[in-house]
């Protein structure tokens, strides 16, 4: 009898605690640390242009730095897919935003070693950072702004140089002893269509086939009598740049020569053929130089085993000075 007794009151018992319990709620997802409104970093990005980010074909450079921007990103966070490996998963303050600058292992450029370190610092209003870590090819810089700000990277170098991290737009800054700036016909030409796609086929020691090349002459052109990187021009000429000009192949074991497959003809007919440049095409021109047409006709570097048995078609394209 006592059995069935305690047997009862043990089934009471579990019936009045479970009526009793409070149901376990699934646990809120953690929220992310906020970045302090003047967050700057510099972190590794080994990787190609990431997902949400606009790709850039923008170069930075003064006499002994160069930088090929490839990509930017404007987020309120960041995560594993954006560059926040190293320092974790994060949102910006309330009312900034994160504007991420990425440096890709594609970077190819080149300028000489300076004999000391160059001052590298970003600037968000009144507030002016050292960049924390050099910004090397394959990295990326992240910077917290308000909401549609923007925030300067700037260089010094023979003179501060600044780039716009937003707007991608970049400068050399000029003091009131400076007199007129290096390249005051900047963006004085003008192009229709800067891009070139077509497919040849080549021969070379052990392989063979079709090759696809791509040029792009990028967004602007530098005209003057004196260039940063470059110096003066000689006596009754002034140099003619187009920084951002660029050229691949669909194959990354085969190159083309950039400064060997394009080619500038004056009015008179004239052929003027690029000058060595770290990046980009560079012309020496007449001072009274209105414009000329560029023959791009891709060739391979002059050591190259690569031949061309059916070149690719070319094409020329008319510069105009404004």
């Amino acid at each position: 009898m006592w059995r069935v007794v305690r047997a009862c009151l043990l089934i009471v018992l579990l019936v009045v605690t479970g009526c009793g319990a409070r149901p376990v709620s699934p646990a809120e997802p953690a929220e992310l640390p906020v970045k302090p409104a003047d967050h700057l970093d510099v972190f590794t990005w080994s990787q190609g242009v990431p997902a949400g980010a606009r790709p850039l074909s923008a170069t930075f450079k003064g006499p002994h730095f160069s930088y090929q921007f490839g990509a930017l990103a404007v987020r309120p966070d960041i995560d594993e897919t954006s560059g926040a490996l190293e320092g974790g998963p994060a949102r910006a303050a309330a009312g900034h935003e994160f504007l991420v600058l990425y440096r890709l292992q594609g970077d190819d450029t080149f300028a000489p070693l300076p004999q000391q370190p160059l001052t590298v610092e970003v600037v968000v209003g009144d507030v002016r950072k050292r960049l924390p870590k050099p910004l090397e090819r394959g990295t990326a810089l992240i910077v917290s702004v308000p909401l549609g700000g923007d925030a300067t990277l700037e260089v010094t170098d023979d003179r501060p140089y600044q780039y716009s991290v937003r707007n991608g737009l970049g400068s050399a800054s000029s003091s009131p002893t400076d007199g007129a700036p290096s390249n005051p016909g900047a963006d004085q030409i003008r192009w229709q269509d800067g891009k070139y796609t077509e497919q040849g086929a080549y021969q070379g020691v052990r392989t063979s086939g079709p090759l696809t090349v791509t040029l792009d002459l990028g967004s602007r052109a530098e005209l003057a009598d004196s260039l940063p990187g470059v110096g003066a021009a000689a006596a009754k000429q002034v140099w003619l740049r187009l920084p951002g000009a660029k050229i691949s192949t669909d194959d990354p074991d085969l190159k083309v020569d950039l400064g060997r497959s394009v080619a500038l003809a004056l009015p008179g007919g004239t052929k003027v053929s690029p000058r060595q440049s770290a990046s980009g095409l560079l012309f020496s021109v007449p001072e009274s130089f209105a414009g000329g047409t560029l023959t791009v006709a891709p060739e391979f570097p002059s050591g190259s085993t690569a031949k061309w048995s059916r070149k690719p078609a070319p094409k020329q394209i008319p510069l105009t000075k404004a």
